[in-house]
C-alpha cells in the first residue's frame, strides 16, 4: 500500500519563467520535446521563506494563465 505524501502550500512572486525541454540523444540523432515551464519564485513554502523556489507547470496551465515576471502565484503541491 502506498501512503500519500502531504501537500505543501506555496506562494510567491515570479522572478523567471523557463521552458522545460527533454533532450534525447542516440548514436546519430538528437531530438527534444517540450515538457512545460518552470516558474522560479521568491516566496514561501508552508510559511517558511524561500529565496529561489521552483514550480513545474504543464503547457496547458501556462497557456491558460500566461505566467510572467512579477505575477503573484499560490497553490498546493
Amino acid at each position: 500500500m502506498r501512503i500519500a505524501a502531504a501537500k505543501v502550500q506555496f506562494a510567491g512572486t515570479v522572478t523567471a519563467v523557463k521552458a522545460r525541454i527533454r533532450l534525447l540523444r542516440s548514436f546519430d540523432e538528437i531530438s527534444h520535446s517540450y515538457q512545460g515551464y518552470t516558474l522560479v519564485l521568491d516566496g514561501t513554502v508552508d510559511g517558511v521563506a524561500q529565496k529561489e523556489l521552483r514550480i513545474a507547470v504543464g503547457p496547458k496551465t501556462h497557456e491558460k494563465h500566461r505566467f510572467g515576471i512579477g505575477d503573484v502565484v499560490m497553490g498546493l503541491a
